[in-house]
């Protein structure tokens, strides 16, 4: 879809969320409600929240504990993700992951932008959960101190967001999820001031805090169906091996933090060179937990 097309996309999308009321095939579903309950339950957690105690928790125990966790590696989107999760039963909501601007609410969505985080906020009622004053104070932060490329562990939790669109932007029956927005650590910027070993064990030290951070706010939430993805592999630059290692070892294998803290977690990732490697290396990382790619002996399914 070209620029112009997104622009319109988005801005059929603010008029919805004005309305307060959105039409798919003949039926009016009024979105006013939700709209209200999502800003006022706008979480902001700042760097040193809660958040950052993860380690020093117990485990979370599903009720009934999981056997395992089923991981599935999907070659889609984050929206169609979601959607499929939903439609195949997964207890909702959903939580998933937005790769976020740390400076702009929703990115370049309003301008025709096409990112991660773009579709989400041209798709959904995410936008005004961005908007509040409580989620505002994320924003502020990294204006202010962007920590040249790392910028900060801090993230917004936006409770019944609904998604009302597909990705070609066509009105689909709404849909509720949950929805966390947390930046990647930008590896690009951060490389064009130093390179070398100590750089990327900074970077990747930064990566798997915030990684377990957010698995640990969804632990929290009591959320136990996610879609996450190569988180910030794209623009960013980070390393997909790296981000599939990071995300295996936290999920995956018998003593691993967040082994049974979930029941089903779906990896979107969209373009097929970052599926395989992506595949691959989360596939490699895990067999060394559960000794074959089945998860037997583990905590992980695929």
């Amino acid at each position: 879809m070209t620029t112009a097309h997104l622009r319109d996309i988005a801005k059929g999308t603010l008029d919805v969320i004005s309305s307060g009321k959105v039409a798919v095939k003949g039926s009016v579903y009024d979105l006013t409600s939700i709209l209200e309950q999502s800003k006022l339950q706008t979480l902001y957690y700042a760097p040193d929240s809660l958040l950052s105690a993860w380690r020093s928790f117990s485990p979370a125990q599903l009720h009934p504990p999981a056997a395992n966790t089923m991981i599935e590696i999907l070659e889609t989107t984050t929206l169609d993700a979601a959607r499929k999760a939903g439609l195949k039963g997964c207890k909702r909501p959903i939580g998933v992951l937005n790769f976020a601007s740390a400076e702009q609410p929703g990115g370049g969505f309003i301008n025709g932008s096409s990112a991660q985080e773009e579709s989400i906020a041209r798709s959904s009622t995410l936008y005004p959960s961005l908007l509040t004053p409580t989620a505002q104070q994320f924003y502020t932060l990294h204006s202010g101190d962007a920590r040249d490329g790392f910028y900060t562990h801090a993230m917004i939790y936006s409770p019944h967001v609904v998604m009302f669109r597909s990705d070609d932007g066509a009105f689909v029956p709404p849909m509720e999820i949950d929805v966390l927005t947390s930046p990647a650590v930008h590896a690009g910027l951060i490389r064009k001031r130093a390179s070398g070993a100590a750089v990327e064990r900074d970077i990747k030290r930064a990566m798997r805090e915030r990684m377990a951070r957010i698995l640990f706010l969804f632990e929290r939430r009591q959320v136990p169906n996610l879609i996450l993805g190569s988180f910030g592999t794209g623009v960013f630059q980070n390393d997909v091996d790296m981000v599939a290692e990071i995300w295996a070892e936290l999920l995956c294998g018998p003593s691993t933090r967040f082994s049974r803290s979930f029941q089903y977690v779906a990896f979107a990732v969209m373009d097929t060179p970052t599926y395989l490697r992506f595949s691959g290396a989360f596939q490699k990382a895990t067999i060394g937990h559960s000794g074959g790619p089945s998860g037997s002996g583990g905590t992980c399914t695929f």
